[in-house]
């Protein structure tokens, strides 16, 4: 059973959550659209090695960890991540602004990954606001 601090401290995160989520005027994912396109991404593993992305509250930059034998389906993936990116804790999809896919993932050895590939990816499942260049897909969540 959860300790009254914990929820308190729960409550706290998600207000912070809805006030940065209402400094933007659109809202363009679903947490049934962020399903399908993490179930994509773990089934292509291989073609996704990098994933990086912003949370509305602060500017810290995080990476998501996802692989071919990352299991969800428990409740919580129907709203986020538990343990599976940088910043660590609980991630939920609605405080993620964007998704940066780089086209470099390491600089030495160099080593890359395709964003032909990813595009080809992400538009399988839907049609998502994407900013692209030469340098790094981003998958805006909020503008």
């Amino acid at each position: 059973m959860r300790t009254k601090k914990a929820k308190k401290y729960d409550q706290q995160i998600d207000r912070e959550i809805e006030k940065s989520v209402a400094n933007f005027t659109e809202h363009l994912m679903s947490n049934s659209k962020w399903v399908r396109l993490i179930d994509k991404f773990v089934e292509e593993s291989s073609e996704v090695q990098k994933i990086e992305f912003k949370k509305v509250q602060n500017e810290q930059i995080g990476e998501i960890y996802l692989e071919e034998d990352t299991t969800y389906g428990f409740d919580y993936w129907q709203n986020g991540f538990e343990g599976h990116n940088s910043l660590g804790g609980w991630l939920t999809f609605k405080e993620i602004e964007y998704l940066i896919f780089p086209k470099v993932i390491k600089t030495e050895p160099l080593k890359s990954q395709s964003l032909v590939k990813i595009k080809e990816l992400i538009e399988s499942v839907g049609k998502f606001a994407l900013d692209i260049n030469e340098e790094r897909i981003k998958l805006i969540c909020y503008r």
